[in-house]
């Protein structure tokens, strides 16, 4: 006989529990779509903060390159200078006199060429003396848009300047090489963009304040519609359809700008065919007197002595040897330029020939395209021993993690130990507000140090990535230090805040953070490295603020478990905050915080 069967009652949890499959799914993206407006606003916000240094203050571009410095800079350089001309010479030096009616040196300021150095955040102008040899004397800061404490270092630090003394125009030493330049500890960015300007300016890569309007389209000459026009100036290549090379343009200014005819060097456009032979040559500018120039140009005799050359028989021309004449009425000016093609050619010869222009690189995004500009952007980094303790320590950390060793007190404390000694005391790559805010609105030069670049990469991409934490956790010397002097519940040390005071305090980090975002917002020149205790750990240099803030918050959080950490650090706040959680899907205070800081923030970039 068939037992009845019982009708199947599907239990209340096992139906809550189907249900909420799809709920939980829409919570997650929801949550993933929220955070990521977050992350986006909070990049905005830092792409909007204005720059703190402009071409206005970097020293006006003029004929000679740039405004002469003031008598008060040259005297802190030159304590005995008398007077200084207001006129610069063909190299952009101004003549100094100095009491004792010796002879005078020469002063050059590193702007505007050395805007591009940028520092730790933004670039720093050197002041050079030079003797009446062109090698260099004495060397000092002029002026600085970087955090004050990086500037006072570089600006004391005797070895990092005396790199420079004995330099030579083209940056060369007595054995006519361009020198390594070691950074100042501490100031790694900061000393290290300064080098850069000042090789810059004495001529280590291609380039000339005197002429340094980049080719255009409209000096190329006639075209055909077919063909293909590239300029990288300061040199054009046209191509046929096919991609076979038709000609090559070049300016010469970057070249040369030192051979001076009547009163002042020219610039030349030089076009070569496509077997690399010179096809016409023109003027394009001088600063030589009229109506010399307009001799020269109008005498094709003279151009016609020089054409068909290739560019290795131009290096090796002598138009002394040759016989050539100067053009009637304007003999120094024309000897001048026949005398500047040789150095012109090369020059360009050294720096790698036409090939370097005219070689096909491989199509973008390919494979062969990839391994050629990463190969560029690797030969372009500096590694110096802090950097690669910093990669170092940053793949140990991946590893450890993965592992679970950091679940071991005693590794704990030795990496603790380890966090504190070589990312605090020794590399001083630490991460601040005025590091964040200061590469946001000014760029950063990530090629000098790279070992501070993966630390930050790491801190900012990590919390919304991997909703993990690393930097605070594991890589901050003063988060590191609070963990290793936390006290126990049961220690006497230990107090634990009251409810109405944890509440009033944990507001002190994120209105830290607002506070010190609408100053760099309306006044970007300001330097807020002063509200975080960071900079204490660059001992050397540390401004009086940080180290008695860092103190402080240390003694605090002796008897307050992590108590800045937790309460305190605007830069932990920013962090935590871009960390996605499960509740990255509930909107916040801080979110609508965060869209109010953004309106103001569109506001005054619209207003200004």
């Amino acid at each position: 006989m068939n037992k009845p069967q019982l009708p199947v009652v599907e239990s209340s949890n096992t139906a809550s529990v189907t249900a909420s499959v799809p709920s939980t799914r829409k919570r997650q993206w929801l949550a993933l779509f929220v955070h990521a407006t977050r992350v986006l606003m909070v990049a905005t916000l830092l792409g909007l903060l204005p720059s703190p240094h402009s071409s206005n203050t970097a020293g006006r571009v003029d004929g000679e390159g740039s405004s002469p410095p003031s008598i008060d800079a040259v005297r802190d350089l030159i304590p005995d200078a008398t007077a200084r001309e207001e006129i610069a010479n063909e190299k952009g030096l101004w003549a100094v006199q100095r009491d004792d009616n010796s002879q005078p040196l020469w002063i050059a300021r590193t702007m505007p060429i050395a805007a591009k150095a940028l520092g730790y955040r933004g670039p720093t102008e050197a002041i050079l003396a030079l003797d009446s040899d062109g090698v260099i004397t004495r060397v000092g800061v002029l002026q600085s848009h970087d955090t004050d404490e990086h500037v006072a270092a570089v600006e004391t630090d005797n070895d990092f300047l005396s790199q420079f003394i004995g330099l030579s125009w083209n940056a060369k030493d007595n054995n006519g090489d361009t020198p390594t330049i070691d950074g100042v500890s501490g100031a790694t960015l900061t000393s290290l963009a300064m080098a850069e300007g000042i090789l810059a300016r004495l001529g280590a890569s291609s380039t000339s304040l005197l002429f340094n309007k980049p080719l255009r389209v409209s000096e190329i000459g006639e075209i055909s519609e077919s063909a293909t026009l590239n300029i990288t100036d300061p040199v054009a290549t046209i191509r046929s359809p096919t991609g076979v090379l038709e000609s090559i343009i070049i300016r010469t200014g970057p070249f040369s700008d030192e051979v001076i005819g009547y009163q002042g060097p020219t610039e030349l456009i030089l076009s070569f065919d496509d077997n690399a032979k010179l096809r016409s040559i023109r003027i394009r500018e001088s600063l030589d007197n009229e109506p010399y120039v307009t001799y020269v140009r109008d005498e094709d005799y003279f151009w016609n002595s020089i054409q068909g050359k290739t560019l290795s028989e131009l290096a090796s021309w002598n138009p002394v040897d040759e016989g050539v004449e100067g053009v009637s009425g304007a003999t120094m000016t024309s000897l001048a330029i026949a005398e500047s093609l040789p150095q012109i050619a090369a020059k360009i010869e050294t720096s790698g020939g036409l090939e370097r222009w005219t070689l096909l690189r491989p199509p973008p995004w390919s494979w062969a395209w990839a391994r050629e500009s990463l190969a560029e952007t690797y030969s372009e980094i500096r590694f110096s021993a802090r950097d690669t303790a910093v990669i170092c320590l940053l793949v140990l950390l991946g590893l450890t993690t993965k592992m679970g060793w950091m679940r071991q007190r005693r590794l704990r404390l030795a990496w603790l130990t380890l966090t504190v000694i070589v990312i605090g005391f020794w590399t001083g790559n630490l991460i601040s507000l005025s590091l964040i805010m200061g590469w946001a609105s000014s760029g950063v030069c990530w090629t000098l140090a790279i070992g501070l670049v993966a630390i930050v990469a790491t801190a900012l991409a990590s919390p919304p990535l991997t909703r993990g934490n690393p930097y605070c956790n594991h890589l901050c010397p003063h988060g590191a230090i609070q963990q290793l002097v936390r006290p126990s519940t049961k220690s006497r040390r230990h107090q634990t805040l009251s409810p109405r005071w944890a509440k009033r305090l944990f507001v002190i980090a994120p209105l830290t953070l607002v506070v010190a975002y609408l100053v760099l917002l309306f006044w970007p020149t300001t330097d807020v490295s002063g509200v975080e205790p960071f900079h204490a750990y660059l001992w050397p240099m540390a401004a009086a603020s940080s180290v008695v803030l860092c103190v402080v918050t240390l003694l605090v959080s002796l008897r307050v478990p992590m108590a800045y950490c937790r309460m305190g650090c605007p830069t932990g706040f920013l962090l935590g905050y871009l960390r996605r959680t499960s509740a990255s899907h509930r909107i916040t205070r801080y979110d609508m915080g965060l869209v109010s800081l953004l309106a103001v923030s569109l506001i005054k970039v619209w207003i200004s």
